[in-house]
């Protein structure tokens, strides 16, 4: 088995999926990732880049140096400045919108991304709703309280 064929089965492995799961995580066909584990063939460019879209350190993937997931970025004085302004804006909930960000920034598609920001805003909906149907029960129970 080549290097590279064991580091996709590797990177597929460390992933928790299945062949048939990788193959539609990446678009390529399932015959294809077979293929590459099984050493029959080597990947091209479009599917390195299907490949990566699923996150793995493409050093790693095609020199076996460094870390199977890319590092984590270095803090530098953008990064920090953006902080800064993300704590500002958040407040007490900088972490949890730090979380979503990168959440939705770690998609690998656009549909999926869009799929979290949709699943985010509606579950901040039902919350306000929820908060809104609770004072009107305390309203409600106000009122009635007075006329009694």
């Amino acid at each position: 088995m080549s290097e590279i064929a064991a580091r996709i089965k590797a990177w597929r492995h460390a992933l928790g999926l299945t062949q048939d799961e990788f193959s539609k995580r990446t678009g390529l066909p399932k015959r294809t990732i077979v293929g590459y584990e099984n050493n029959e063939r080597e990947p091209g460019a479009a599917a390195l880049a299907a490949i990566a879209k699923t996150g793995v350190n493409m050093t790693w993937l095609l020199t076996g140096e460094g870390e199977m997931l890319p590092g984590k970025q270095e803090k530098t004085a953008e990064n920090q400045a953006d902080s800064a302004s993300l704590d500002a804006l958040a407040g007490r909930h900088a972490r949890r919108w730090a979380k979503i960000i990168e959440m939705v920034e770690s998609a690998t598609t656009p549909e999926e991304a869009e799929a979290l920001i949709n699943e985010f805003f509606a579950r901040a909906r039902q919350q306000a709703e929820l908060a809104e149907l609770r004072q009107a029960v305390r309203d409600l129970t106000a009122t009635l309280q007075k006329r009694a």
